[in-house]
């Protein structure tokens, strides 16, 4: 009897053991899986993810989020789909109370354009955890390629006045500009939006005032076009940056940041005529508050020899406090630095 006792608390000590070692080694790769799951990022290679840690004992992670989902991810990022999906179907097997496997499948049915799938997944994982914006921008995603805009209202009244309500509001006022654009009910939207949000920025009231203004497909080319030029603008290609500026200036004449870039890659690659010709475009159509646009035609005039001009445009640079944050230097310092004999 008690060899039987011995065996048996052996056994028991055995299984205690294993558990906390596979709990241990677990909760340390969670730190990096949890990290790469918020940050979306994929720094743990999957070889990694795969082999050093289990997703059946334990498959939850501390945060109650299915292991099998973290693991996905991965296997979707290296463009395993089908491995990804059957790991899915399991999570959703084990806890089919967790929405993560439902949004991911209902994602993943929505790059495929099935969308019969991905409005089943998307909408049940929406309706049960609605404030979650990955859930919402499925669903809504959904509901736009399947034009149902009743339905989208009824969804967004469901999230309005939710914590994270202001993505819920960007995602809704985007959505309402693809499927219908119906201007008065938009301006109606967007002074909702500016006494709700008071303290958002001028510039974010400006550019979904722009994208109403000119419609979503003409404001998505625009943004890729003029995206394509900052990263040239970035890489000091003024030349190259002003031809895509050039081009998504075809879809949009409303943005004045775009016809700054473009004065400024003009200004950068010595064309200076062109140059003056938009950041007077600016200053007499746009007139921003910023000073960027003086600030910068007033270096111009004065690297062309026109000093008193220029200084004049440095001085309302410096009274509307204008900062130029890529090297931290005040537009007053450079009008002292110019035009302290002036």
């Amino acid at each position: 009897m008690k060899n039987i006792s011995k065996i048996l608390l052996s056994a028991l000590l055995i299984s205690f053991v294993i558990v906390n070692v596979k709990v241990a080694q677990s909760s340390y790769w969670q730190s990096f899986l949890l990290h790469d799951f918020n940050s979306d990022t994929y720094l743990v290679p999957y070889d990694e993810v795969g082999d050093r840690i289990s997703d059946d004992f334990p498959n939850l992670t501390h945060t109650a989020l299915p292991l099998k989902v973290v693991k996905a991810r991965y296997l979707i990022h290296m463009d395993s789909v089908d491995k990804a999906k059957i790991m899915l179907y399991k999570a959703l097997k084990l806890h089919p109370d967790h929405m993560a496997a439902r949004q991911m499948l209902g994602s993943l049915f929505l790059k495929e354009k099935k969308y019969d799938s991905a409005y089943t997944y998307s909408k049940t994982a929406f309706i049960k955890m609605p404030n979650v914006n990955s859930h919402r921008a499925t669903y809504f995603e959904v509901l736009r390629k399947l034009n149902r805009t009743l339905e989208l209202d009824e969804a967004f009244e469901k999230v309005k006045d939710k914590s994270e309500s202001i993505n819920h509001w960007y995602d809704y006022i985007f959505s309402k500009v693809i499927l219908e654009n119906n201007k008065e009910e938009l301006t109606t939207l967007i002074n909702e939006f500016k006494e709700k949000f008071s303290d958002e920025g001028a510039d974010v009231i400006a550019t979904l005032k722009n994208m109403i203004s000119i419609g979503s497909r003409p404001y998505s080319i625009f943004s890729f076009l003029s995206a394509i030029g900052d990263n040239h603008f970035k890489n000091e290609n003024y030349e190259k940056a002003s031809e895509f500026y050039e081009l998504a200036l075809d879809f949009n004449q409303e943005n004045y940041v775009l016809y700054e870039n473009l004065a400024i890659s003009y200004d950068s690659s010595e064309r200076y005529s062109k140059a003056l010709e938009y950041y007077d475009i600016v200053i007499d159509k746009f007139q921003p508050s910023d000073g960027r646009v003086e600030f910068y035609k007033g270096l111009l005039l004065i690297k062309t020899g026109n000093k008193n001009d220029g200084c004049l445009f440095l001085k309302r640079a410096a009274d509307k406090n204008y900062i130029l944050k890529t090297a931290q230097i005040t537009a007053s310092t450079v009008l002292v630095s110019f035009c302290s004999n002036n």
